[in-house]
């Protein structure tokens, strides 16, 4: 069958109102999330049934001693301990305690700012609290906080109180001179600087709980502290930082975990229409499905030692994590040492939590109870607990921040590689899976247009993913020319549609005399989630939106959204290669936005595709890193991903087939000039000029 006759047998069909097949989207309303949703909670099945094989307490011990591990290697490991070349920068009395504020390195010139309460007058060595904070963006400085650790310190304890990165003194995108801060609030913070950590090869949860160990090196240093009576209590994000460290690190003797997230990650369950994002990405171990690694079984790791979990209500979730977690407790023989509370009272270190948190280490290590009610006292003012002249490490210029650091790892990434490599490593990078099994082709409906038609239709990537596709045929081969246009797939971040209406990009494409293909890949423009975003974050909405969740969903598979993305373009062309309108060998895939990057791995990774154009997409991954703030989101990012290459290499191996990149963006989505552009992507350059094909 020859093009035009092709094209009178589809006319054909539209005009005999051929009955229309049913919609992919009848089967699969919210595709992409029931999908990711799906294979996360066969994760956690699984992993159901191998903790259900545990019933003794060496299998337990064995089962602890793996969870640790792989919580250490999913945090990248830890570095060599550095000198903690403490400062005591001031310090004050009050009736009961003293308080030093105090510095000290957790890495090379990495300073950790923090205040230690220490009882007066102890006669002997008492036991040391370290308490990350939550949340709030003045840290272990808050009143709620400060509160806690006077309840502490009047009980007897010595409470090392310190600022995680991003809080406090260790703010990035704040000056004391000039309130508020520039961006966002401290999952923000988090946020922002964490995921482009993944890049690295790195993740801010590593530096977070490597604070808190250091934290705990600093409390051994003293000599008032007892070492053998070390625990560890924080608050929300504390709590979550408090679970990390005292799985992690057995110096910690007694631990509470105060509203950080008791209940398991998995299964999950979203309701239709539910809002749905993602927790801070320090907050996420990745990849803890395929690990097997969920929030009780960091809880269960820190057995038999003394745990309290507490919360703001029991609730269903709660109340099946704590069971799971005193099974656990009670096979070990340790069944009192494991116990919750709830505040009844929203989310804070509320009086009631304080005074069970203050019980709880008094049982421990005093074998008694802690005082009947919390004594009167007064909290300081937030300037009074400065550990640098002005409340900031920044602009106090004191040392290293995480994006001086950043820069500086950077510098020779990514290493050279060959383009086998560099196809290689994407492959691995991506997760990414040829496509096979059935199209399962469906012909929606032909809309009539002038001088061309469109055929929508929907095939299958894999099993449970289809794709809705525009198939814009002209009516006739142009005068002008006498031949039909090289044919195109064409893939946009913001749809199908986004270009496919009358006088748009892809009507000028067909009526020039090109067939072009127009899909949405998943989990955009037809097949895009039907969820809100949590609400709006103004400047930093892009960290928390459904998209960065579903980034997320992938990472903890092991997998890569980006990586299913790209899947998704070379399905196109197996559909394409169906279609005998369709010359194989003269066609060209078009990225617009997001869609460049899809289209250039696309192109990398098939060699079928002759030719691509990415226009609007990001210049390179080092574009993020080497600025401390940017507008793109998770959706684009590989972990690991500048380890091993950048997209200036993964354009070179694509010589010497045909590659335009046109009007790149930086990290703000501004266009970037000509002559950055062509210093970039040098590599690039240069390979097509090895090839002979500098021109292309």
């Amino acid at each position: 069958m020859n093009r035009r006759e092709f094209v009178s047998v589809v006319a054909a069909q539209a005009a005999s109102g051929a009955a229309r097949e049913q919609s992919y989207a009848s089967a699969f309303p919210d595709m992409l999330l029931d999908y990711l949703t799906r294979q996360l909670n066969e994760r956690a099945a699984y992993w159901d049934g191998e903790r259900a094989r545990i019933n003794t307490a060496a299998a337990i011990h064995e089962r602890n001693r793996g969870v640790r591990r792989r919580m250490r290697e999913m945090v990248h490991g830890f570095p060599e301990r550095c000198p903690l070349a403490p400062r005591i920068a001031g310090g004050f009395e009050r009736k009961g305690y003293r308080v030093e504020n105090v510095l000290f390195q957790s890495r090379p010139d990495f300073w950790v700012t923090a205040n230690l309460y220490l009882p007066s007058n102890s006669a002997t060595k008492v036991p040391g609290i370290i308490s990350p904070c939550g949340h709030y963006a003045d840290a272990r400085m808050n009143p709620e906080y400060q509160a806690a650790y006077i309840n502490l310190v009047l009980a007897g304890f010595a409470v090392l109180a310190f600022d995680p990165v991003g809080q406090g003194e260790r703010r990035h995108f704040w000056d004391p001179a000039v309130d508020p801060p520039e961006v966002g609030r401290a999952t923000t913070e988090h946020s922002m600087v964490g995921q482009l950590l993944l890049l690295v090869g790195e993740d801010l949860t590593h530096y977070r709980i490597w604070d808190g160990m250091r934290a705990i090196d600093y409390l051994l240093s003293r000599p008032e502290i007892d070492p053998e009576r070390i625990g560890c209590a924080g608050h929300s994000g504390g709590g979550t930082l408090t679970r990390f460290i005292a799985a992690l690190d057995e110096r910690v003797k007694v631990a509470v975990i105060n509203e950080g997230g008791t209940s398991n990650r998995w299964p999950v369950r979203y309701e239709a229409g539910a809002r749905v994002g993602p927790s801070d990405v320090e907050q996420n171990l990745f990849p803890g499905a395929a690990m097997g690694v969920d929030h009780v079984d960091m809880q269960v790791a820190i057995a038999p030692r003394p745990l309290l979990a507490l919360i703001e209500d029991y609730n269903p979730a709660f109340n099946r994590a704590a069971e799971k977690i005193r099974e656990r407790y009670q096979q070990l023989g340790a069944a009192d040492r494991f116990a919750t509370e709830e505040a009844t009272d929203p989310h804070a270190w509320t009086v009631k939590l304080r005074q069970a948190t203050t019980h709880w280490f008094s049982r421990w290590f005093f074998g008694r109870p802690g005082p009947a009610v919390e004594p009167d006292f007064a909290v300081e003012p937030q300037e009074r607990l400065y550990c640098t002249p002005n409340g900031s490490i920044r602009h106090s210029r004191t040392g290293e921040t995480l994006y001086s650091l950043l820069v500086k790892k950077t510098v020779a990434l990514p290493p050279s590689a060959n383009p086998d490599q560099v196809r290689a490593d994407l492959r691995r990078l991506l997760d990414y899976r040829k496509p096979e099994g059935p199209l399962g082709v469906r012909r929606l409906v032909t809309t009539e247009r002038k001088h061309y038609h469109i055929e929508k239709i929907e095939f299958l990537s894999e099993p449970g993913i289809y794709i809705p596709a525009w198939v814009f045929v002209p009516d006739k081969v142009p005068e002008t020319t006498g031949r039909p246009a090289r044919a195109v797939i064409y893939v946009n971040d913001g749809g199908k549609e986004s270009h496919g209406g009358e006088f748009g990009a892809i009507e000028k494409m067909t009526l020039a005399g090109a067939t072009v293909i127009s899909i949405d890949v998943r989990g955009i423009g037809g097949t895009r989630p039907p969820h809100a975003n949590p609400g709006d974050r103004g400047d930093s909405t892009h960290l928390f939106d459904v998209e960065t969740a579903m980034a997320y969903m992938a990472w903890y598979l092991n997998r890569s959204l980006l990586g299913m993305r790209v899947q998704d373009v070379v399905r196109a062309v197996d559909y394409a290669f169906t279609r005998v309108d369709f010359p194989k060998e003269d066609f060209i895939v078009m990225g617009m936005g997001q869609g460049a990057l899809w289209a250039l791995f696309a192109a990398a990774l098939d060699p079928r595709i002759p030719a691509v154009h990415c226009r609007g997409g990001l210049l390179s991954y080092r574009m993020l890193t080497d600025n401390d703030r940017y507008v793109h989101g998770a959706n684009i990012m590989i972990r690991d991903v500048l380890l091993n290459l950048d997209l200036p290499q993964v354009a070179a191996a694509v010589a010497p087939r045909e590659l335009t990149l046109a009007a790149p963006v930086d990290h703000m989505r501004r266009r970037v000039p000509l002559a950055i552009a062509e210093r970039a992507w040098r590599v690039a350059v240069r390979a097509y000029q090895e090839a002979g094909v500098g021109g292309r």
